[in-house]
């Protein structure tokens, strides 16, 4: 039960990284403008598609920016 604790916990921790916290921005935001009537459904479902698809769909070794290691 207390491995099951500390993983809850460094899972937390993990949702408090900048990638995360500007993802869940950027949807938060664009679902405010749509309630709003600011921007229309369509751009809504385009960005809140493309914001969330980038982040599932983005593999942990590719966390370098682009940058190859060296060997």
């Amino acid at each position: 039960m207390e491995h099951c604790g500390k993983k809850l916990l460094s899972n937390i921790a993990d949702l408090f990284k900048v990638k995360t916290i500007l993802s869940l921005s950027v949807v938060f935001t664009t679902c405010i403008l749509t309630f709003k009537g600011l921007i229309s459904t369509e751009s809504f479902m385009a960005i809140a598609g493309s914001v969330v698809t980038y982040y599932f769909t983005k593999n942990k070794s590719d966390d370098n920016s682009g940058v190859t290691p060296k060997q």
